[in-house]
């Protein structure tokens, strides 16, 4: 079946959009940053999984387990056969970061298809989102990208609508 892989930073949202995109809360959520520590595969209607990877970047745990989860990472993205996008969330209150690019450099490199999802727009100003759009933008050119919040449920329909419709092709 499809695969559709969620990264991004620790604690930018990840486990947060899954649940609200299943709406259900089956990914565990926390505000300590490096709590999902494994692949977590999730399988929607016997149609396609959605996958919650560990975030990259900082999070509370030691150097050598984060060395571990990049390579874990590397390799799925790399390997699976079945990965029709990844989607790279990005905190919308933020610009994205360093780690973010180097990120969708790697993507882009490995022509893996992705989109920047902008998580937290509820907690962030127009203005953070242009300015992040812009970053992204100007170094990329025309990108795909997703406005939502989880929390109000922004974006996630027209998330949702994008997945079947890949997944169904």
């Amino acid at each position: 079946m499809p695969q559709f892989a969620f990264a991004g930073r620790s604690n930018v949202g990840k486990s947060s959009l899954i649940n609200a995109i299943l709406g259900r809360k089956i990914a565990y959520v926390s505000k300590s940053p490096g709590k999902t520590i494994l692949i977590n595969f999730y399988k929607v209607n016997d149609v396609f999984f959605i996958v919650d990877l560990p975030g990259y970047g900082y999070a509370k745990r030691s150097k050598s387990l984060r060395q571990k989860w990049r390579y874990i990472i590397e390799n799925y993205l790399k390997n699976a056969n079945l990965l029709y996008h990844v989607f790279v969330l990005v905190d919308s209150r933020h610009l994205p970061m360093e780690s973010d690019l180097m990120f969708i450099d790697w993507l882009k490199f490995y022509d893996k298809d992705f989109s920047v999802v902008f998580t937290k727009t509820d907690k962030s100003t127009q203005k953070s989102i242009s300015d992040g759009l812009k970053c992204l933008k100007d170094k990329y050119g025309d990108i795909n990208y997703f406005l939502t919040s989880s929390t109000k449920k922004k974006g996630i329909n027209k998330l949702c609508d994008f997945i079947v419709n890949k997944a169904t092709l």
